[in-house]
């Protein structure tokens, strides 16, 4: 065994250590030497289920000396999920101001007439990823808001975005990776267009709950072709307990659209196994095996109709997770 080991093994010894929480709780207090690499490990990715676990996390970094300093040099993302209090979920992006991810797959009516305060707090954070899975409205924040103009990555679970040829989406200059819901019932072609006509965005991604091979007819239909354009499974998948693969999903994604379309399916699409086998690594948990019916089952004759009539509505993200 050599008496000095690479950097490059000693901070995978530290990760390997760090790939649970009980793991990490264990082995944090090991040595005075290691501590300072293995919380800055354990603080970098954030993953809060709940109320309880939010309040916990907001006690232990306010008994350190100067909590907010402390929250800005070490967490770098959070995911939050579940049930959380409007005041809970403020403070804790008040302390975390320096995070660049953030995922919010919330259960909440707080925000629901009146996100202003939501909105206000994200527009003091710099923010380059957003995922949004709650009861809130975003239309007109998407064009005002300062935090969505800075965003590379952005998925948010609306049934409603693409209801008018105008969102604004088009608008966000910086964005390479976008996921938005796709209805077909409810779907403009036109606001589709627009976003492929972004030649900045490397992924397109379209959370889909209808059949692959009707919103493959639904894109022919209307002359809609892009190689960016990717299929995905409504589920939002949550990280490793430690936030591990907290890009995983956009990276999964955005391999697609390097691998030329199936010939038996006419579409690019990542199964919902797929993307849990990729995280299965992360939770130490054993792997399903792998389903993507587009793959084994052949595309029906198409059957030429009109398009569907599209009822008006607002913008508003649901939860589903």
């Amino acid at each position: 065994m050599p008496a000095s080991l690479p950097l490059e093994i000693k901070q995978n010894i530290l990760t390997l250590a760090t790939r649970t929480r009980s793991q990490a709780a264990k082995n944090l207090m090991i040595s005075r030497q290691t501590y300072p690499c293995m919380e800055k490990l354990v603080y970098n990715r954030i993953l809060l289920h709940g109320e309880s676990n939010v309040r916990r996390f907001l006690q232990c970094l306010h008994q350190r000396p100067l909590p907010v300093e402390f929250a800005q040099k070490s967490v770098a993302s959070l995911f939050l999920v579940g049930s959380i209090e409007k005041s809970s979920l403020l403070d804790i992006l008040f302390l975390c101001n320096r995070i660049t991810s953030i995922r919010l797959v919330l259960i909440t009516d707080e925000f629901a007439t009146d996100g202003s305060s939501l909105w206000s707090a994200l527009d003091a954070l710099p923010l380059q990823s957003f995922l949004l899975v709650m009861h809130v409205e975003f239309t007109s924040p998407i064009c005002a808001s300062t935090m969505f103009k800075n965003l590379s990555h952005l998925d948010i679970h609306g049934d409603h975005l693409l209801d008018m040829p105008h969102a604004g989406l088009e608008s966000l200059e910086a964005l390479t990776h976008l996921c938005v819901t796709l209805i077909m019932e409810r779907a403009d072609p036109t606001a589709i267009t627009r976003l492929i006509s972004n030649a900045r965005l490397r992924l397109l991604a379209f959370r889909v709950d209808d059949p692959h091979h009707e919103v493959e007819e639904f894109l022919e239909e209307h002359e809609i072709s892009d190689h960016r354009i990717v299929l995905l499974p409504e589920t939002t998948t949550l990280w490793g307990e430690l936030g591990q693969g907290d890009m995983l999903v956009w990276e999964l994604a955005e391999d697609q659209t390097k691998l030329p379309i199936p010939q038996n399916q006419g579409h690019r699409c990542l199964p919902l196994s797929s993307i849990e086998n990729a995280y299965a690594d992360y939770n130490d948990t054993e792997k399903i095996p792998e389903w993507n019916p587009c793959a084994i089952e052949r595309r029906p004759m198409r059957v030429n109709v009109g398009p569907a009539r599209r009822p008006n509505g607002v913008g508003m993200a649901r939860t589903k997770v």
